[in-house]
């Protein structure tokens, strides 16, 4: 009975933490200033689709998807990276851990409370996309699937900067998941471009070694396939789902692990 109560207790801090987390995030202004480059990036799409020859459609949905990923990850970024080290700097903590409070439920909770705005945000952005091409004759279900694999880049890029912003100042953090970021869209290449022109096997062991264990965002990055009505392969969002959640678990455990260890004295 004990066990069930102090489980259910950590699940209402979490959620409160969660919750606060939202708040703030909300009322941040790099998320209006970021949603508002994005919806600035859907309006560039339909004015370039005018000036492009081809399908109108294609160029709004491409250029649309890569707007809303590309600003739903500088979201996650910035507002992720000020998220545990800025409540560190202004004492403000001090408010929550002095209760019976684990670390590792402020960590988890504040995930959550950003992984719910981007959600919002995501949301909002791809119900914008979906007017312009319902207004454009070009809309397709498919643009969910999409907005799926984006939330899923989140989650990684969303642990990644909770994870930093745990052991580091805001501005290591955003170097670092920025590089992250860069780093999984680019990992794909080690096997084929970067081990051949290694010399060394050491080397080669540990460029492999660095591509098995780096992030691979590339698999969550289906726009192309949308965008030029490629079939998606069958299990291949269920194997993404599993990275995502694996990923995702090992960032946070290792935030978790951090920040207990941190003196915040």
């Amino acid at each position: 009975m004990a066990e069930r109560t102090a489980k259910f207790l950590s699940l209402l801090q979490v959620k409160a933490i969660a919750k606060n987390t939202f708040k703030e995030a909300i009322r941040s202004r790099i998320f209006y200033i970021l949603m508002a480059f994005a919806v600035a990036m859907l309006g560039f799409a339909v004015i370039l689709s005018f000036l492009t020859v081809g399908s109108q459609k294609r160029v709004i949905l491409d250029l649309g998807l890569a707007g809303i990923s590309f600003f739903s990850v500088m979201t996650s970024i910035f507002v992720g990276i000020g998220l545990i080290y800025l409540e560190v700097e202004k004492k403000t903590i001090y408010n929550v851990l002095p209760k019976p409070m684990p670390r590792a439920n402020f960590i988890i909770g504040r995930y959550f409370g950003l992984m719910g705005v981007l959600g919002t945000n995501l949301a909002a952005m791809l119900a914008i996309l979906s007017l312009v091409l319902l207004f454009f004759k070009g809309f397709t279900a498919s643009v969910f699937h999409a907005g799926m694999f984006i939330l899923m880049e989140l989650a990684i890029i969303t642990a990644i900067a909770i994870f930093f912003s745990s052991v580091a100042s805001p501005v290591l953090s955003a170097i670092c998941t920025l590089s992250f970021y860069i780093i999984g869209h680019t990992s794909s290449t080690f096997p084929d471009l970067l081990v051949p022109h290694l010399a060394s096997p050491v080397q080669k062991k540990i460029a492999m070694g660095l591509f098995h264990i780096l992030p691979d965002l590339s698999i969550l990055n289906i726009s192309n396939l949308i965008t030029y009505e490629i079939p998606i392969a069958g299990g291949f969002a269920s194997r993404a789902v599993l990275y995502t959640a694996l990923y995702v678990a090992v960032l946070l455990l290792a935030a978790c692990f951090c920040f207990r260890k941190r003196d915040l004295v």
